[in-house]
């Protein structure tokens, strides 16, 4: 054994040849390497740390020896192929028992190394024979040619194991994905039930409160009152946005989508606060595409509904949703003129509950849940800078696509 014996070892566990069927190819390497050579055996041999392991031979039947009794063994920390007329006559081999007799009588004997990519010997391409004999140069050729060949097929056979692992582990992780996002959804759609029973029972009461006379006077109880109201409207949106989240990027339903409809559709739910705002929303020429509706007008609204509550104070609202072709499909995009988001918030925001403007009521997650809309149709979602102030969100989708 050489110093490099581990690494050997551990490039003998990376290819995983012994804990799996030889590659069928092999039998026809040793058949070849045998008519080649004219000789009557040939053997692939795999030298592990106790025994050398015949994966493929012709002549007799694969089997297993100890690495001690192996011609092969000492082979492999040669730098050169072997060629051996006469093993009798070789310090090297003249005491191996298949040489003396105890359990062969070998005397010709020539192998090539198995040698990976990366330099460690996996083990030899050897023919022998009970006669004395050479091989010629083209012979001696051939067989060094077909020990590549045979480290190639156990390298190739190697990555194919590692795709079909790949695979089902990416299977695996689907199944696993879908299983999880199920459970989210029902998750949140029971506790979404079971939050919003007690919530608007709280609702009614603080309403029906205000219209108590003695509260209505009194300046302290009226504004309580209208606190409890605000604070469990922003809990029934976090509610909302929550099982938003949760539905959103979970099983499409893919069809042509009209997106200047659907844009109109948006402006029209979002008319009480477009128009609260003195608010100015243009639709431009929207593409048809490829999505799932349901799921791209919450993306929608989510983002119109966004430029609306982080306007600036200072000029008047301006939002237009706009599209542009690009190499693998559309970037839609929502431009408005409010307050901006600085440059190192820009990914940090798609965060969930995460809030830059803690004045401005939300739950921090609308922009999550465009984001993982976006990536489960394929796409993403950016944010840039509007020329002259304020924030264009891009909405890429992939995939083709028809102009309306």
């Amino acid at each position: 054994m050489t110093a490099d014996e581990p690494e050997r070892l551990r490039a003998l566990e990376r290819y995983g040849i012994l804990t799996a069927p030889a590659p069928p190819d092999l039998a026809s390497i040793v058949e070849l390497a045998a008519y080649t050579c004219q000789v009557p055996h040939a053997v692939i041999n795999i030298i592990s740390a106790e025994h050398a392991n015949m994966i493929a031979a012709i002549g007799f039947e694969p089997t297993q020896c100890a690495r001690s009794d192996s011609m092969c063994a000492a082979t492999i920390v040669e730098p050169a192929p072997v060629l051996v007329p006469d093993a009798r006559l070789d310090p090297r081999f003249a005491d191996n028992p298949y040489v003396s007799g105890v359990l062969g009588d070998i005397r010709f004997y020539a192998a090539s190394q198995l040698r990976t990519p990366e330099g460690p010997v996996l083990g030899t391409l050897c023919v022998f024979d009970t006669q004395v004999r050479r091989l010629t140069a083209p012979q001696r050729d051939a067989l060094d040619k077909l020990a590549r060949m045979v480290v190639d097929i156990l390298d190739l056979n190697r990555h194919q194991r590692l795709l079909h692992q790949a695979l089902r582990a990416a299977d695996e992780a689907r199944s696993e994905l879908e299983r999880s996002n199920a459970a989210l959804q029902q998750f949140a759609g029971q506790v979404s039930h079971d939050l919003k029973n007690p919530l608007t029972g709280i609702l009614g009461h603080a309403d029906n409160l205000i219209d108590i006379p003695a509260i209505a006077n009194d300046p302290d109880a009226s504004f309580c009152a209208r606190r409890v109201i605000r604070s469990a409207n922003r809990m029934r949106t976090m509610i909302e946005d929550v099982l938003a989240l949760a539905g959103a990027g979970g099983q499409l339903h893919l069809e042509a989508v009209d997106l200047n409809a659907l844009a109109s559709a948006v402006v029209e739910d979002l008319d009480l606060p477009i128009r609260t705002h003195g608010a100015r929303v243009t639709v431009e020429s929207l593409p048809v595409v490829v999505a799932d509706p349901t799921q791209l007008r919450v993306l929608l609204q989510n983002l119109v509904s966004n430029a609306l509550k982080f306007r600036s104070r200072a000029r008047g609202c301006r939002i237009v949703i706009a599209a542009e072709a690009n190499p693998r499909g559309w970037d839609i995009a929502v431009i408005d003129n409010g307050c901006g988001i600085p440059p190192q918030d820009r990914q940090r925001v798609m965060e969930m509950f995460t809030r830059l403007d803690r004045d401005v009521e939300g739950s921090g997650i609308g922009l999550a849940t465009c984001q993982r809309i976006a990536t489960a149709h394929g796409g993403s979602l950016r944010l840039e800078e509007t020329p002259g102030g304020g924030t264009t969100a891009v909405v890429t989708l992939p995939g083709d696509t028809t102009p309306d």
